[in-house]
């Protein structure tokens, strides 16, 4: 949890104590950071990669970066949220570099394929319940993250940035560089989707 006090900064923002005695080159205070928000930073990644080793290669990655670019960041926002950001736009390129990847290995494939046949290939949730609503019970949590990674990760990471974690769909079309129109109809598929998954069980 951050360590934060009551009277305003110089921009009327509560004071970030540990952003401060980093600033101040206090031992110990970015290590504080990591500590303060390396839990919600990794249950991020882990649930926008469905991957756990991944996930925390990428948390890893964030917090070099934030230590990295620390003294620029402004304080526009809270310092959990602009990790979050962070996190956000790392596993995107992940994600970009699956689907890449994925697309490479197929066309190879198929250029190898000598009969040209296709190789065979085996949340709120509805409206009126947010995805983190339902993680408050741990069973229900435990069905939401299966529903969750049968997703596609497009729609898992829009609906992720927005259900669960608040980002506004202006944050959300800024970090993927796309329309806010694509935003607004992706998260509507994605709950759509969702709802028709969880039905059975919810």
């Amino acid at each position: 949890m951050e360590k934060r006090v009551d009277s305003g900064g110089e921009n009327g923002r509560p004071v970030d104590l540990l952003l401060e005695a980093f600033r101040q080159g206090k031992p110990g205070a970015f290590d504080g950071i990591v500590r303060a928000h390396q839990d919600r930073v990794y249950a991020f990644c882990a649930r926008m990669l469905s991957d756990r080793e991944e996930a925390m290669d990428v948390a890893q990655e964030v917090f070099l970066s934030a230590y990295r670019n620390l003294d620029g960041f402004r304080e526009e926002a809270r310092l959990s949220t602009w990790l979050l950001k962070i996190a956000a736009n790392r596993c995107l390129n992940r994600i970009r570099q699956r689907t890449t990847r994925a697309a490479r290995e197929v066309r190879i494939f198929e250029s190898e394929t000598q009969d040209g046949d296709a190789p065979p290939f085996q949340p709120p949730a509805p409206e009126e319940i947010r995805p983190d609503r339902v993680v408050e019970n741990r069973e229900l949590g435990r069905i939401l993250a299966e529903a969750l990674a049968r997703l596609d990760p497009d729609s898992r990471w829009i609906l992720l940035l927005s259900d669960v974690e608040g980002f506004t769909n202006e944050e959300i079309a800024a970090m993927a560089e796309i329309p806010l129109g694509t935003v607004k109809s992706r998260i509507h598929r994605a709950r759509m989707t969702l709802r028709k998954i969880l039905a059975p069980v919810v």
